[in-house]
């Protein structure tokens, strides 16, 4: 488990029996805890092949706002603390995409990817709208840098049609009926389905396809929950938005598992802003894979913190 090193972490066990709960010390109950300073140090330092590793994020931005301004792509826009927390998966991907390290390559699993990349971001306060720009950008470019990102939603309208048509593997869950038409899908030319294969499926079964072909019937077996308990996580960052804060009582926000030729990018516009809004935390996963190596890899990650003279 990665966790943000700018927060205090509590952690309980909730039943879901009943409505009982405890408080539990993290790492009797996770194999190994591991705790990142910025999206950089997360890849550079903690996340390790082979390893599956559930990842929070940093409600804080701390370091985000570097990892953009040396990244190929520009606009103007500005991480910080206050941005709604799902805007950390972006720099988190960027950062593992454009800074490395590039020996291994690393899966992103994105559970409710709607809540991420969200189809009614707009031009706001925040750069929403800027930001799905640049992870669709991100996206574009990940597997040639050795990543791959997969996205689980309860419906493909919930996430932004700017990444949508990058997107190049589907799959149509059971319940669910397989577009037909590509009227049916944004980003696709083609289906190569001509029936509903999918809507009389039982759970564990689905199908998955491109604008080429399908591959029907993908199923797997039942995997027992192994404990009726679930872990809960709770993040208070220790620097408060607000200097009046440190003086009062902090309200708890609760972390829900759900289910990373160069042109330097920069702000030109730079906007100081505070902001008090109550955000959702979400987590996803990132998992270092040693085995596939099907697409071509960047060698020669820069350390970017120690030519700028120090990391924040």
């Amino acid at each position: 488990m990665c966790l943000p090193a700018s927060c205090d972490v509590e952690a309980r066990l909730e039943s879901t029996d009943s409505a009982g709960s405890r408080s539990v010390a993290l790492e009797d109950v996770v194999r190994e805890v591991r705790y990142y300073e910025d999206p950089r140090d997360l890849f550079e330092n903690h996340v390790q092949p082979g390893k599956f590793h559930v990842v929070y994020p940093d409600p804080q931005m701390t370091g985000c706002q570097e990892v953009y301004e040396d990244c190929p792509y520009e606009y103007e826009l500005e991480f910080s603390d206050g941005d709604p927390v799902q805007h950390w998966w972006t720099a988190a991907v960027l950062a593992r995409v454009h800074s490395g390290p590039y020996h291994f390559f690393v899966s992103f699993i994105i559970d409710e990817i709607g809540d991420v990349i969200p189809q009614e971001a707009s031009k706001d306060a925040y750069s929403s709208y800027e930001k799905i720009l640049l992870f669709r950008d991100t996206y574009a470019d990940a597997r040639k840098f050795g990543v791959s990102v997969f996205g689980y939603g309860h419906s493909d309208v919930d996430f932004h049609e700017k990444v949508k048509r990058k997107v190049r593997w589907r799959i149509t869950m059971n319940g669910t009926a397989n577009p037909t038409r590509a009227s049916q899908v944004v980003g696709v030319g083609n289906v190569p389905m001509n029936t509903d294969l999918t809507s009389h499926l039982k759970t564990g079964k689905c199908v998955m396809w491109t604008e080429q072909r399908f591959c029907y019937l993908l199923a797997w077996g039942d995997i027992p929950k192994p404990t009726d308990e679930e872990l809960r996580i709770r993040l208070v960052p220790r620097v408060p938005k607000d200097p009046a804060d440190a003086t009062r009582p902090r309200a708890r926000t609760t972390a829900t598992p759900a289910a990373p030729a160069t042109t330097r990018g920069r702000v030109t516009d730079p906007r100081k802003r505070r902001w008090t809004t109550s955000r959702r935390r979400r987590t996803g996963s990132v998992v270092a894979d040693r085995a596939d190596r099907s697409s071509t890899t960047s060698e020669g990650a820069r350390d970017r913190r120690d030519r700028r003279g120090g990391s924040s």
